[in-house]
């Protein structure tokens, strides 16, 4: 047997005993659960278009959302000016998920579990039918990586992108997402492509055309995929450009199919819009868009929040790669390169740039089956010199290891906070298995002071009730505490604010967590501030004293402490109030 077979079905039988044992979401229940944040929005059109028959006003949601609080609030659909529920998100991943559902549904009603489209046996079938999903994506890219490179590389390839990405994360364990089905789909496309240049037939053409169309109908921006089957395989140059459009010319009844193919399944959507809205066209994101000038490179590739080389490194081989593929496989680097930062382009330019919950960058998973091109190509270019063998040895090994503690700290560990990370709570953290409690401190704060304050000049006092601080709460109807401003007496050493919270509720979503807030200013004007999100670190009916540390900067004259709620509902009190200012 092949290195390559025996890497392919060491991964698919890892990857089942993660997904079963280790933390199989099916079995979980509320918003951990498989169905649940952005997936119960993908899946929403089946209960509603199937059981419920009300895809328009969607009255069933507000009970399944109480009754199972997939979210804690509505993410799935927006009221539209027609009165009409709008579905926030595309209907393919919806579509692709049928046979999971189809199974969900059959088994509801044989082991008589409600026939709700969110009882377990939903859950489940969901769930088996996204890991049978990315299995099958595995099997398709072996075939693909072994028509350009070797045995041995194309084995390691499947591995290291298994097991030291976070396709573990989404081909694994969050497999009900769009990124694992998107993940195979571009597989597939890769080997229609193949073959359709191998033989040109209407067969290929036409599944070119249905795998692009559901690949856009499943996320709208993935229409870049239509790029791949046209410059696949065509080097550099003007003559092997105008080699390729006459050749595609020639070809055009099948190219034709092709196009028919992916407008006809784009158009579910169109008609779905219509339906609903009586407008064709929706943009049901509404306040979210793409910053096209802007994009967020440096942040989603090197930030400590979501940067992909900095939760992902062993995908810089696969950037290497673009280098080796250009030298060994000229016909491949034109189309891969260009697809690949067109596609880098549109993910970072998007302004959810940590694409919210993100373990690493979650929205280049799918073109992982691509990006495995230049990635093989450079395991197979290296593996001639020893000493770069050793290096990938020990590098690979690494981001192994690396990649299996984020996975394992982003559920059960509790080290990992997905789209919450800071480069600074990360350098403190890092293949730890604990963390004292203060560190968590660095989700928010810029720094936390570690040794002993001597002589503090104390600005608030714990027991001054003139600050209008002391106590107070926030709420729901109460935003803003009031606000105390005092003079600084230096400009450089640290402040220290202290006081101590209670909440009868805990609030788990960090954007709605109240903040304890140190403004700064200079000749007032606003130049920084320093936040402690107080929830993260509060129980229920736990009186908590907390401490925000600020280390001063751009010589501030002038600082202000007050509590905001952050737009959030729940009520958090706070008491015995201080503000000391020391220097190291």
């Amino acid at each position: 047997m092949s290195f390559s077979r025996i890497a392919l079905y060491f991964s698919c039988l890892l990857m089942a005993l993660i997904a079963f044992f280790y933390y199989p979401k099916w079995k979980i229940d509320g918003s951990e659960g498989t169905i649940s944040w952005d997936v119960s929005g993908y899946y929403w059109y089946l209960p509603a278009t199937f059981i419920y028959k009300d895809l328009r006003k969607l009255e069933f949601s507000d009970q399944i959302r109480e009754k199972y609080r997939p979210t804690p609030y509505n993410v799935q659909s927006f009221a539209h000016k027609n009165g009409n529920q709008v579905l926030k998100y595309s209907s393919g991943l919806s579509v692709l998920m049928i046979p999971g559902f189809v199974l969900g549904h059959v088994s509801a009603g044989i082991l008589d579990y409600p026939q709700d489209g969110f009882s377990r046996p939903y859950q489940f079938g969901v769930f088996l039918w996204g890991l049978l999903f990315s299995i099958a994506g595995l099997f398709v890219l072996r075939s693909v990586l072994l028509r350009y490179f070797s045995d041995v590389a194309t084995g390691l390839t499947i591995v290291l992108i298994c097991f030291a990405t976070n396709f573990t994360e989404y081909g694994f364990i969050t497999n009900a997402m769009s990124h694992n089905f998107l993940f195979t789909l571009y597989a597939v496309l890769l080997w229609l492509i193949i073959r359709f240049y191998d033989k040109p037939g209407f067969m290929y053409a036409a599944g070119i055309g249905l795998t692009t169309g559901l690949m856009a109908l499943t996320r709208p921006t993935e229409i870049v995929a239509v790029l791949l089957p046209v410059t696949f395989g065509m080097a550099l140059g003007w003559t092997p450009v105008k080699d390729r459009l006459v050749w595609l010319f020639s070809q055009y009844e099948k190219v034709v199919v092709a196009v028919v193919m992916t407008l006809g399944i784009g158009m579910i959507q169109l008609f779905y819009w219509k339906a609903v809205s009586g407008d064709w066209i929706v943009y049901s994101y509404e306040d979210q868009g793409f910053s096209w000038f802007k994009p967020h490179i440096y942040s989603c590739l090197f930030s400590g929040r979501a940067g992909w080389l900095i939760y992902t490194p062993v995908m810089v081989l696969s950037l290497a790669g673009f280098y080796t593929l250009y030298k060994n496989h000229k016909e491949l680097f034109p189309g891969i390169f260009l697809f690949s930062m067109l596609f880098f382009y549109i993910t970072f330019a998007w302004d959810i740039w940590w694409y919210g919950g993100s373990v690493s960058q979650r929205a280049l998973v799918q073109i992982y089956p691509v990006l495995a091109i230049p990635f093989a190509s450079f395991l197979d270019a290296t593996f001639r010199k020893k000493v770069w063998v050793i290096f990938l040895a020990v590098f690979g090994l690494f981001c192994v290891y690396y990649n299996l503690w984020m996975t394992h700290h982003s559920h059960r560990g509790g080290l990992y906070y997905a789209g919450d990370m800071t480069s600074q709570y990360l350098k403190a953290v890092m293949l730890r298995d604990s963390e004292p409690p203060e560190v968590k401190k660095l989700l928010d704060a810029r720094k936390i002071y570690k040794g002993e304050i001597k002589n503090p000049t104390v600005l608030i006092s714990a027991g001054d009730t003139i600050t209008g601080l002391s106590p107070t709460c926030v709420k729901d109807t109460v935003q803003y505490s009031a606000v105390r401003s005092l003079k600084l007496p230096a400009d450089n050493g640290w402040l220290r604010a202290e006081a101590v919270f209670f909440t009868s509720e805990k609030e788990w979503d960090q954007w709605s967590m109240t903040q304890l807030t140190l403004k700064f200013y200079k000749q007032g004007k606003e130049i920084s501030s320093d936040i402690l999100r107080v929830q993260r670190h509060l129980e229920p009916n736990v009186r908590t004293r907390l401490w925000l540390d600020a280390k001063l900067r751009k010589n501030p004259d002038e600082v202000s402490v007050f509590l905001w709620n952050s737009d959030g509902k729940k009520t958090v009190c706070m008491d015995s109030l201080s503000l000391m200012y020391h220097v190291d």
